[in-house]
């Protein structure tokens, strides 16, 4: 009976993961992407807020954190949501409990850095220091009606060949750049060509193996699309969805077929460099 029922339900129309449908914290870049003990490491991040509504995320840092990131106080958040209710004492002395609790900033408004501990190797052989440990970043990105957690791992080490951040060139349409501060307009219902592409080789590294070996490697860059409307397919002979390309591409290339309700659009092309780094390219695009 329980398999027949089970046959009998259809599965709810799931959107695609390159459907930016919802509140979405798409990528976090971190700078650098791997730091050293002491160093101060900056964050920017892609974010796709749906309808233009009021947002507001609050970020946390800490070393060895677990699955579920950084432990944070209850109390604290409580109070933090109600800063604006403080005296300036009281503002001060939460500001600094929050800073020891791993407080990297809030926006709108703030900027967002963390100063790695000066000891988060302490305990390690030199050898494991090449390795380093992981940070967690917790961010909790909210609107009224909607809150999305993320959780980003931040590799600490002494590495002979710390990592880079990639970056990722203007996007290109049917052949032609794209100036990202541009404002630009296509029309309804268009096949558009969208072509991405880094900016220079991926990088090579060290890498130590579990026999203690040591190898030269390259990085195997993948990709993530993302568009509020419209359809996105892949150009070529890959059978996955855009948010699934194979990695080792240095370029990807996707067929845009652009919304038939006439509105302001977003469009992002994401690469991940595979330990941690990230880079990206957004355009808001008009659909005339």
């Amino acid at each position: 009976m329980i398999v027949l029922l089970l046959l009998g339900c259809t599965a709810p129309d799931l959107p695609e993961e390159w459907e930016l449908d919802r509140l979405r914290l798409l990528a976090i870049r971190a700078e650098p992407a791997e730091p050293r003990p002491g160093d101060l490491v900056t964050f920017t991040a892609l974010q796709y807020v749906p309808d233009d509504a009021e947002w507001s995320s609050v970020w946390f840092a800490c070393m060895d954190g677990d699955s579920d990131g950084c432990s944070l106080d209850p109390e604290l958040m409580e109070q933090l949501q109600h800063a604006d209710e403080l005296t300036p004492e009281e503002a001060m002395a939460l500001f600094q409990a929050l800073r020891e609790a791993g407080f990297v900033g809030a926006q709108p408004g703030m900027d967002l850095s963390w100063a790695v501990p000066a000891d988060a190797l302490d305990g390690l052989t030199e050898a494991e220091t090449l390795e380093g440990r992981s940070g967690s970043l917790t961010v909790t990105l909210s609107t009224e009606d909607d809150t999305e957690l993320t959780i980003k791992r931040v590799p600490v080490s002494l590495a002979t060949t710390p990592n880079h951040n990639p970056d990722v060139a203007p996007l290109e349409f049917d052949g032609n750049p794209v100036d990202p501060d541009a404002s630009l307009t296509v029309d309804a219902g268009n096949d558009v060509e969208v072509h991405a592409a880094l900016v220079g080789d991926p990088e090579e590294y060290t890498y130590v193996t579990t026999e203690g070996d040591t190898e030269t490697r390259t990085e195997k860059p993948s990709w993530r699309w993302y568009t509020s409307g419209g359809t996105l397919s892949e150009v070529g002979d890959g059978s996955r969805g855009p948010s699934f390309a194979d990695e080792g591409q240095t370029e990807a290339t996707y067929s845009w077929i652009t919304p038939e309700e006439p509105g302001t659009y977003t469009l992002a092309a994401v690469v991940l460099d595979g330990r941690g780094g990230m880079g990206w390219q957004r355009l808001d695009v008009v659909v005339q």
